[in-house]
C-alpha cells in the first residue's frame, strides 16, 4: 500500500464529499432537487474513493479504476439533472441520457473500449491505458456539461436576485473546474490526480454556496454541522498521514518501537495542528457569519435607516427583514392597529405566508398586552386562563403561524401594535439577552410607527384644507363646484401614467386642486359675467396664475406646487402667459394641468356656451398637440379620459 501526495489529496476530497453527501440527505424535507443533488454528491464521493483505492494500491488496481472512470461520467449525467430540476426544465430527451449513462457503464466494466490497463509501476505512480474509443464514448457526457453551463449562464441572466446569482455563479465555477480537470486524464497528466484535487476545490465551493448562500435552504444547524466538520476532517486526514507517512519511512520498526513512534507524531501532530484548527474556525466563523448575529449592530442599523423613513409599508418591512436576517427566525409579522381597534396585519416576512389577517379588538391576546405590556411567550398562552377563550379557528390560526414570541409596540401607554417571531432556525429557545435586544428593538418599532402615522394624519389633515380651500374657489365661480377636484384626479392619473413618483403623484395632484386659487382675487363681477369678457377684464384674468403662486408660495408644504399654479396657462409652443414660456422649460405639472383644465373646460356648461360634443374635444386637443399642448401629456391623457359624455371618478 502506498502513501503520497496523492493519496492525501484523495482522503481530503473523500471526507469532503462525505459529509457533504450525509447531511444533504439527512436534512428535512428531502425533496427532488436534494435527491439529485445527493446523487451528484454520491458520484463523486465514489469517484473520490476509487482514486484512494487506486492510487494507494488497496486491492486490485485496474477493478478499481474502472470504477474511478465512472465516476466523472455519472458526476455529469447528475450535473446535468441537478442544473435542469434547479431550473424547472423538461428536455424531452432527457431520459435517453440515463440509458446513454447505462451503457457506458457496461463498456467501462465488461470491455475494453474504455479502458484497456491500469496498474502502478514500482515506484507507486500509476500507469494506464485508455480504450480506442473512449473519446468517441465520452464525448456526449461532456456535452452535457456544456448544456449544463449554458442553462446556469442563461439562469444567472435571467435572474434578478443577487443571492440567486452569487449562488449560480459559485455552481458555475465547481461544475467547471471539475470538468476541465476531468478532461487532464486524456493527456499524461492524467497519472496525477489533478482532478481529484479539483473536487477537493470544488467541495469548498459547494460548502460555500450551502453555509453562506444557503443552497437547498438546509437549515443552520445542518449548516453549523458542515462547517465544522469539514475542518475536522482535512486536519484528522493530516493527522492519520502524518502517523502514516512515518511510519513508512520507519517499516522496518517494529512492536514497542512502533507504538512508542505513533504517540509521539500523534501528540506532535496534534499540539501543531490544534491552534491551527481553532485558528480555522475562528475564519471560517468571520467569513460566514460575520455581523449576523451581531444584534447591537441590527439596532444600530435600523436606529440609523428608520429615522429617516416616514413610510408605514417601508419600515415594517425593513424592520422584519433585518431581524429574520440577523437572528435567523423563521417568520415575523407586524400587526398595528386601525380606527375601529382591530389589529390588521401590514408586513409579514416568511418564506410563506400564514399569519391570519389580525385579531379583532376584543381577542384573548389584545386585551392580555394591552394590561399587561410586556412579551408575551407562546408557553403562556397554554396555561394563561383568558386565553382558553379563543376560538378553535383562532387556535388554528396561530397553530399554522407558530409564533415564539408578541412583542407589544406602545405609544404613549397604549397598544398601537404587535411585533409577532416566530421560533429561530436554530430551535434554540430566545435568550435573556435576546429578549433585552427585543425590548429596545419593539421601542424602535413603537416610535417609527408612530412617526409615520403622526405624519400621514398630518398630511391627510393638510389635504383636507386645501381640497377645502379649493371647493371655496369653486363655489364662487357657479358653473361648476367640483371642479378643481375633477382636474387634480385627472391631473394625477396622468402623471402616475407618465412614470411620474408618488411625490411627484401628490404634488400635481395638490397643483390641480389648487390651479385656480388666484381666482380669490378676482371681482365676482368679472368672474360670473355672462356676457364675453373686454380686454381690460381678461386682462385682470390672466393675472390669477400668479397671484395663486404668489398665495401659496410662503407655504412650505406648497413649494413644489407653486410653479404649476404659475405656469398652468402657458403654451407648449411659447404663446401663452404670464410669461410666454414654451416646450420643456414649462413644469411637467403645470403641462398636465393645462390640458386637464381646457378639457374641463371644453367639456362643462358654461353661461356663454354649451359643452363639445367628446368627438369635438378629442379633436381640439389632438389638433392643438404640440402648439397648445405637451404630445406626451395629450397621448396619456387620452387614455384615462371618459369615453362619450360620461364623467371620470372623482
Amino acid at each position: 500500500m502506498y502513501w503520497n501526495i496523492s493519496t492525501l489529496i484523495t482522503i481530503v476530497a473523500t471526507v469532503l464529499y462525505g459529509i457533504i453527501f450525509t447531511l444533504v440527505v439527512i436534512s428535512k424535507p428531502f425533496n427532488r432537487l436534494k435527491r439529485i443533488f445527493a446523487f451528484y454528491l454520491l458520484a463523486m464521493s465514489v469517484w473520490s474513493i476509487s482514486a484512494f483505492l487506486t492510487v494507494s494500491g488497496f486491492g486490485y488496481v485496474l477493478a478499481w479504476f474502472r470504477v474511478m472512470t465512472t465516476g466523472p461520467l455519472v458526476m455529469m449525467l447528475a450535473m446535468f439533472f441537478f442544473v435542469q430540476s434547479i431550473f424547472g426544465l423538461r428536455r424531452k430527451w432527457a431520459p435517453y441520457t440515463i440509458a446513454y449513462g447505462i451503457l457506458v457503464i457496461y463498456f467501462i466494466f465488461f470491455t475494453n473500449v474504455m479502458v484497456k490497463s491500469a496498474f502502478l509501476d514500482s515506484g507507486g505512480s500509476l500507469q494506464y491505458e485508455l480504450g480506442n474509443y473512449f473519446s468517441l464514448v465520452a464525448a456526449p457526457a461532456y456535452l452535457l456539461i456544456f448544456v449544463c453551463l449554458r442553462d446556469l449562464i442563461q439562469g444567472y441572466n435571467r435572474s434578478f436576485d443577487a443571492q440567486q446569482r452569487n449562488r449560480i455563479r459559485y455552481l458555475t465555477i465547481g461544475f467547471s473546474i471539475t470538468v476541465l480537470a476531468a478532461m487532464t486524464n486524456f493527456t499524461p497528466l492524467g497519472k496525477y490526480p489533478i482532478d481529484i484535487a479539483a473536487n477537493s476545490l470544488t467541495a469548498l465551493l459547494i460548502a460555500y454556496t450551502i453555509l453562506r448562500l444557503q443552497l437547498l435552504d438546509i437549515r443552520v444547524v445542518v449548516r453549523l454541522g458542515i462547517l465544522y466538520s469539514l475542518t475536522t476532517a482535512v486536519f484528522s486526514a493530516i493527522y492519520f498521514l502524518s502517523i502514516s507517512l512515518v511510519l513508512n519511512a520507519f517499516q522496518l520498526l517494529s512492536g514497542k518501537t512502533v507504538f512508542i513512534v505513533s504517540v509521539l507524531v500523534g501528540t506532535l501532530s496534534a499540539v501543531l495542528l490544534s491552534p491551527l484548527r481553532n485558528l480555522a474556525q475562528s475564519w471560517i466563523d468571520r467569513i460566514f457569519y460575520r455581523e449576523k448575529y451581531n444584534a447591537d449592530l441590527m439596532l444600530q442599523r435600523l436606529s440609523r435607516t428608520i429615522a429617516t423613513l416616514l413610510d408605514i409599508d417601508k419600515i415594517s418591512h425593513l424592520i422584519l427583514s433585518e431581524v429574520r436576517n440577523t437572528l435567523h427566525i423563521e417568520h415575523t409579522a407586524i400587526l398595528v392597529k386601525i380606527d375601529r381597534g382591530d389589529f390588521r396585519v401590514i408586513a409579514e416576512d416568511a418564506e410563506t405566508k400564514h399569519f391570519p389577517s389580525g385579531f379583532r379588538a376584543d381577542h384573548p391576546i389584545i386585551i392580555w398586552m394591552s394590561k399587561h405590556n410586556q412579551p408575551l411567550l407562546n408557553r403562556d398562552i397554554s396555561f394563561v386562563p383568558i386565553f382558553k377563550s379563543m376560538w378553535k379557528e383562532e387556535n388554528e390560526e396561530l397553530k399554522k403561524f407558530d409564533p415564539e414570541i408578541f412583542l407589544p409596540l406602545n405609544s404613549k401607554e397604549e397598544l398601537i401594535g404587535i411585533l409577532a417571531l416566530g421560533k429561530k432556525l436554530s430551535s434554540q429557545p430566545y435568550s435573556q439577552d435576546e429578549l433585552l435586544v427585543f425590548s429596545t428593538l419593539a421601542n424602535q418599532t413603537a416610535v417609527a410607527i408612530e412617526n409615520a402615522r403622526l405624519y400621514d394624519e398630518l398630511r391627510e389633515s393638510f389635504v383636507q384644507s386645501v381640497t377645502a380651500l379649493a371647493n371655496a374657489i369653486d363655489i364662487r365661480d357657479t358653473y361648476t363646484n367640483t371642479h378643481s377636484q375633477q382636474i387634480a384626479n385627472w391631473a394625477s392619473k396622468t402623471a402616475r401614467l407618465l412614470g411620474c413618483s408618488p411625490e411627484e403623484v401628490r404634488e400635481i395632484y395638490l397643483g390641480g386642486l389648487l390651479h385656480d386659487i388666484g381666482k380669490i382675487g378676482i371681482p365676482d363681477a368679472i368672474l360670473q359675467k355672462p356676457a364675453k369678457l373686454t380686454e381690460e377684464e381678461w386682462k385682470v384674468v390672466r393675472s390669477h396664475p400668479q397671484l395663486g403662486a404668489e398665495l401659496i408660495s410662503p407655504i412650505k408644504k406648497l413649494a413644489g406646487v407653486s410653479p404649476m399654479i404659475e405656469n398652468s396657462h402657458e403654451r407648449y409652443d411659447g404663446l401663452g402667459y404670464p410669461y410666454g414660456k414654451k416646450g420643456e422649460d414649462i413644469p411637467l405639472g403645470a403641462r398636465i394641468i393645462s390640458v386637464v383644465d381646457s378639457y374641463s373646460a371644453m367639456h362643462d356648461k358654461r353661461p356663454y356656451k354649451e359643452p363639445y360634443t367628446h368627438d369635438k374635444i378629442i379633436s381640439e386637443l389632438t389638433e392643438n398637440s404640440g402648439k397648445m399642448y405637451d404630445p406626451r401629456v395629450v397621448e396619456a391623457f387620452l387614455k384615462i379620459i371618459p369615453t362619450g359624455d360620461d364623467e371620470a371618478d372623482s
